[in-house]
Order: structure tokens, then C-alpha cells, then sequence
């Protein structure tokens, strides 16, 4: 699943693939904008990003960033948060991209590190908020947010879990590389999609100017957000990365 058409001059041909997957982005929101928490979003820019490299990758985010607005409305807080995030997104997995086979099929230590940490720093930073009640909130919405805290937490765990397990498989010669590409592409989705509604519950309220009540009451009503879309993630990035991942591939290999 190693990118293709990553280096080179920054042809026309290029820039209308960004445009095509820009367009693909925006009527894919749009297609699914009625469905609260379900969206494919990640899923193309991922795939687009680790194929075509960081700079068509960002160059996608930004131009999706801002035609959306064209459709969802110029709201500020909402450009910022796309701004800085999608991006950001684009360039992670850009740089994932780059990672070579070899490495996944051999299963090498750096990899195993990255996605622990990564994977049990969540974990930690969950289990830690409910243990220590590190998030105020009234009595009115603590046990539905620290049940969130919760299964956030479960989820990270079990994804660490099943990452080391497979890991392992692979070390043993027992399972291909390939699949620890897809769970790592996935586990890095889903801590980026919980990191999106975070960023949102700093950057909104800041900007709009809301007060402690209404911040909280923001915070509260993205957190319900937060779990389907982080799901909808883990559920659309490990079965459907592959053969996007593939498709786009292909298309690249020929036409950049």
C-alpha cells in the first residue's frame, strides 16, 4: 500500500486530482450531512493523503475547507477548527504514507512504539479524567461524559490490545503486513477524530465569545458527537481503507 506519484514537479495534472478529490470530499459531507456522527470524510482524505503525499493532501484539506463554506455557511470558528485540523490530518497521514512495506511486513519496533503510545496516552488521559474527575461539569451531565470517558477509554484499550496481538502475528510470520498498515492507518483515525471535537470545544468557545455555562453546554453536546463518530471511524477506516487505498493507488500510478 506503499503512495505513488509522491515526488516530482507539481504538475496540472496533479492539481486536477486535487480538485476531483476536493469535490469528492465536499458532496461526500454533504451526501451524509444529515446523519449526526456518520461521515466518510476521513476515510478519502486518509486514503488520498497516504497516496498522493503531503502536499496534495493539504493542498485537498484547505480547498475542502473552504468550498464547504460555499454550502454550510462562512461561520468562523467553524473555518478555524477546519483550518488547523484537516491539514494537520492530511499531513499525518502523508507522512504515514511514506512508511515503507518492509517495515509493516517485518513488523519493526518504531512502529509498535508509535502506535502504543499513541494508543495508551488516550487510554491514560481517559482513565484519568474519570478516576480523578478532572472535567467540572455539573451533576446533570457528569454520568453521561464520564460514561463517554469510559468507553473511550475501552475502546483505546481494546484497540491496543488487538494492535499488539496482531503485531505479534506478524512477527511470527502468521499475518501480512499489510493488515498492520490498515490498523495502524485506523487507530491514528479514530485518536484524530476524538482530537476534532476537543479542538472544536477550545476553539468555538473562545472565538463566539460563550460563558462558562454555555461553554460547558457546547462542550457537553459535541462530547454526544464525539463516540458515533469516532466508531463510524474505526468501522469505515478498517474495512474500507484497503481497496480505497487500492483504487486511488492505481489511479496515481498511471496518471501522475
Amino acid at each position: 500500500m506503499a503512495a505513488n506519484g509522491r515526488s516530482g514537479t507539481f504538475t496540472a495534472r496533479k492539481i486536477a486530482y486535487c480538485a476531483v478529490m476536493t469535490a469528492l470530499l465536499t458532496g461526500a459531507q454533504v451526501a451524509l450531512g444529515f446523519v449526526s456522527g456518520v461521515e466518510i470524510v476521513t476515510l478519502l482524505l486518509a486514503c488520498f493523503s497516504a497516496c498522493a503525499g503531503i502536499i496534495s493532501g493539504v493542498i485537498t484539506a484547505v480547498c475542502f475547507c473552504l468550498l464547504r463554506c460555499f454550502i454550510w455557511g462562512f461561520y468562523p470558528n467553524v473555518i478555524v477548527l477546519y483550518l488547523v485540523y484537516f491539514p494537520a490530518f492530511a499531513l499525518i497521514f502523508g507522512l504515514l504514507g511514506h512508511i515503507r512495506d518492509d517495515l509493516f511486513s517485518r513488523a519493526h519496533i518504531a512502529i509498535f512504539i508509535a502506535v502504543n503510545v499513541l494508543l495508551l496516552a488516550v487510554a491514560c488521559t481517559a482513565l484519568c479524567c474519570c478516576i480523578l474527575k478532572l472535567i467540572k461539569i455539573s451533576r446533570l451531565y457528569a454520568d453521561t461524559v464520564y460514561a463517554m470517558m469510559w468507553a473511550i477509554f475501552a475502546l483505546s484499550a481494546a484497540l491496543d490490545v488487538a494492535f499488539n496481538a496482531l503485531f505479534l502475528s506478524v512477527r511470527l510470520k502468521r499475518c501480512s503486513g499489510a493488515a498492520l498498515r490498515i490498523f495502524m492507518y485506523t487507530s491514528v483515525a479514530c485518536v484524530c477524530t476524538i482530537c476534532f471535537t476537543l479542538l472544536d470545544d477550545v476553539i468555538s468557545p473562545l472565538m463566539l465569545g460563550m460563558t462558562e455555562k454555555t461553554a460547558l453546554a457546547y462542550f457537553y453536546a459535541s462530547f454526544m458527537a464525539m463516540l458515533p463518530q469516532t466508531i463510524c471511524t474505526l468501522v469505515t477506516l478498517s474495512t474500507l481503507s484497503a481497496p480505497v487505498t487500492y483504487i486511488m493507488r492505481r489511479c496515481l500510478r498511471q496518471n501522475y
